[in-house]
């Protein structure tokens, strides 16, 4: 049986261009139950944002962060281990992810439709009070991130994990493209940050405009359209599937969801592509709430209140994750 790092691998778990995640037992003890999951990033093969030695750094902030204790919604680094080729994190075994979790709990339905054809109809039956307490969670770790001066640069449902398909408790992963303010450890000054980050529809929008001295409101954006996803009828995004491989695409269709931006911007103050886009662009009024976040719309006023304060195009504006969160518990924060 291969190893790695010293570790049994029983078997590739997933990964990306620069990494791939295994899950392994103890090569000690090789009746043991104990599962892990282990991330082997190949140095040479890393392009900016990934940086392994700077992940490992970002999750060892986290560990002696001198709050309230560590986030049970965050994952927590066990080990490192290092050779010259690679670096190697040691982490707890998650088996699902957000989208194995809402498929779990969405059900497909035969549709006789007035043609005599059918179709297939996907609907979601998460309960208003079981997104509730994913999206709580969720803000949970995401402000203990932030309380750390980490911007997660990723929040999307790949990102989010689960210790069984059953469960309701996330925990938000990979730090792997992660900033540590102010100047992420040197490798970027504050006003000059990639932004070449986050996944698909998950993009903030100024994001898409190439401001670089955005700020944690990025993550904050990526974790609304997590919870537009948890409050659809289907277990999608409001966007187009276009938007998921486009830039373009998908501010098109924020702007369709979400009604213009203001045209004094302060983000995009300066920025070329937003007065092209101010000029270009007719003037869109946003969708009905009840179109965007329709399980919750009309039954739960706070959840929507808190979604629209996430979703504000100036990201002086924009809630941040411990406001969200308080909105949720505390209907008077707002």
């Amino acid at each position: 049986m291969p190893q790695r790092f010293g570790f049994r691998v029983l078997k590739r778990l997933g990964g990306g261009r620069f990494s791939d995640v295994y899950e392994v037992g103890d090569a000690q003890q090789p009746l043991s139950a104990k599962r892990y999951a282990l991330k082997v990033v190949e140095l040479d093969a890393e392009r900016p944002p990934h940086n392994a030695r700077n992940e490992v750094s970002i999750m060892g902030k986290l560990k002696i962060h001198k709050g309230e204790g560590y986030s049970v919604n965050v994952v927590k680094l066990l080990a490192e281990f290092t050779n010259p080729m690679e670096i190697g994190l040691m982490l707890p075994l998650y088996k699902a992810a957000l989208h194995d979790v809402v498929s779990h709990h969405c059900r497909v339905r035969t549709r006789f439709n007035l043609d005599g054809s059918t179709s297939k109809v996907v609907r979601n039956e998460l309960t208003v009070d079981d997104i509730r307490h994913l999206v709580v969670g969720l803000l949970d770790g995401l402000a203990f991130i932030h309380s750390c001066g980490i911007i997660h640069r990723d929040i999307h449902p790949s990102n989010i994990m689960f210790k069984d398909i059953d469960s309701l408790d996330p925990v938000i992963i990979d730090f792997g493209i992660s900033y540590d303010e102010p100047d992420n450890n040197g490798l970027e000054a504050p006003e000059l940050k990639f932004t070449d980050i986050a996944t698909g529809y998950y993009k903030a929008p100024e994001l898409l405009l190439s401001v670089r001295n955005y700020g944690t409101g990025v993550d904050v954006w990526s974790m609304a359209i997590v919870m537009a996803l948890l409050c659809s009828e289907g277990g999608t995004t409001p966007f187009d599937k276009d938007a998921a491989h486009s830039d373009l695409a998908l501010l098109s269709n924020i702007v369709r969801v979400f009604g213009s931006p203001p045209k004094d911007w302060e983000d995009c103050k300066g920025s070329r592509s937003f007065a092209a886009m101010n000029e270009h662009f007719f003037a869109s009024e946003p969708l009905p709430i009840d179109k965007v976040l329709p399980k919750v719309a009309t039954v739960d006023k706070r959840m929507v209140k808190v979604f629209r304060g996430m979703t504000k195009y100036p990201s002086k504006e924009r809630w941040s994750a411990i406001e969200a969160r308080k909105g949720l518990i505390d209907p008077e924060e707002h």
